[in-house]
């Protein structure tokens, strides 16, 4: 029985082949919409969460309760050696980063108190070894061009404003801790293109040449703290915050750090549920419609089957099979079409400027919260989109179907037979 239903119900599905077409390419295209722009949603909020949390953010952030406000160089976190070996005993914790910010004047060439052609820049000491890791803010240097030794690695940004290029000597003039001038000269081992805003337009230093220029011994303005999983930033923040020697200190988790970063990030989420949608529009017109053509134009042949001894339990069975079998086949074409267009562009990428025609077809970045994101986007495939486009035109199948199947199984064989 349940075989001989199904095939009458895939047969009828060819007695009209257009309209048959037109149904499933409304859902294909659906569900390629659905499986294909969400997948390029997630490779873009991918990278941007990569961007965030990774070389500058991290996962949880440490400051002193003010630095973040006045930006102020004796604003600082003091006994770092025993602050940075509590916290790296912090169960989930995989890396600790301490940072120092200071304001400069930078400029190329020999020390003079204040050069004609010197920059504003930011001094951003880094712990060398930490950085050099993932997500590290010196990840794509190699080993002999890492800052250390009197050598500094400057940013792309501030390179070609002084015209500044490796092995070149920079003469750097600041402030100590207690306002006394300092300068000194220091050799540019490496131009480094970052995502990070602060890098891009400063020059980085070890964290030793840098407290010991600006006379800062066991000191810094952040720690960075990576764990296992951003997702679990909330608990390991409120870990750190049981240290005692960081009782007065700011701890933050990345989404408290910035923001608004993290609100775009939670928008992917109504993304899949406007697609979800368009998908279900979709197939409820497209499905609707053919069913309800094929329902009413085989009337008198539903009154024969009913005639026969068709009960209308099989009548509803078969009609809400036929509505089924359209929607799933337009699903597995939409899906296999989707996830091709994934897959290649998740090799390729696209490049948002180029597409928009407003660049030269390079991949550009915009800069939000001093952190350069890429706009040169690499789709990410996900398999539950196809599943929610599986469930959501499973669901509009039986349901649109309903309608058109009992109207017929109500039917009274003779005078369906008339019609």
């Amino acid at each position: 029985m349940r075989l001989s239903t199904l095939s009458i119900a895939w047969r009828n599905l060819g007695r009209n082949r257009r309209r048959t077409a037109l149904a499933l390419t409304a859902i294909a295209l659906g569900q390629l919409t659905l499986v294909a722009v969400n997948g390029m949603m997630a490779g873009m909020f991918d990278s941007m969460l990569k961007t965030i949390t990774g070389p500058m953010i991290g996962h949880v952030q440490i400051h002193h309760k003010d630095w973040r406000e006045d930006r102020a160089v004796d604003l600082y976190i003091d006994r770092l050696p025993e602050v940075r070996a509590a916290i790296e005993s912090l169960p989930g914790v995989k890396s600790v980063s301490s940072r120092l910010f200071t304001a400069v004047l930078v400029a190329p060439g020999e020390q003079t108190e204040k050069p004609a052609d010197a920059e504003a820049a930011i001094v951003v000491g880094v712990d060398v070894d930490t950085e050099s890791h993932n997500n590290g803010l010196l990840e794509i240097l190699p080993a002999n061009e890492r800052p250390g030794g009197r050598n500094v690695v400057m940013g792309t940004v501030l390179a070609q404003r002084l015209g500044v290029t490796p092995g070149r000597l920079i003469a750097v003039i600041g402030q100590d801790a207690d306002e006394f001038p300092v300068s000194d000269l220091f050799t540019v081992s490496a131009v480094l293109k970052s995502s990070v805003e602060i890098v891009e337009r400063g020059i980085v230093m070890s964290l030793p040449d840098a407290q010991a220029f600006f006379t800062l011994p066991d000191k810094c303005h952040e720690i960075v703290v990576r764990g296992s999983d951003y997702r679990m930033s909330g608990a390991l923040a409120d870990t750190v915050r049981q240290i005692p020697s960081l009782s007065n200190a700011e701890v933050l988790t990345w989404k408290e750090a910035v923001p608004e970063l993290a609100s775009m990030i939670n928008i992917k989420g109504y993304f899949d549920l406007i697609f979800v949608g368009i998908l279900f529009l979709a197939a409820a017109a497209g499905i609707a419609n053919t069913m309800m053509m094929s329902t009413f134009e085989r009337t008198r042949e539903i009154g024969m089957l009913l005639a026969l001894g068709s009960g209308p339990g099989r009548l509803v069975r078969m009609i809400v099979l036929e509505a089924t079998i359209l929607g799933l086949v337009g699903v597995a074409i939409g899906s296999v079409l989707g996830t091709a267009v994934v897959l290649i562009t998740s090799h390729t990428g696209i490049n948002y400027v180029a597409i928009a025609g407003v660049g030269t077809g390079e991949a550009l970045d915009f800069s939000y919260k001093g952190l350069n994101i890429s706009l040169l986007i690499y789709p990410k495939f996900e398999f539950r989109h196809i599943i929610y486009g599986l469930v959501a035109v499973t669901l509009t199948s039986v349901l649109t179907s309903l309608w058109p199947a009992v109207a017929a199984a109500r039917l009274e064989p003779a005078e369906a037979m008339r019609k």
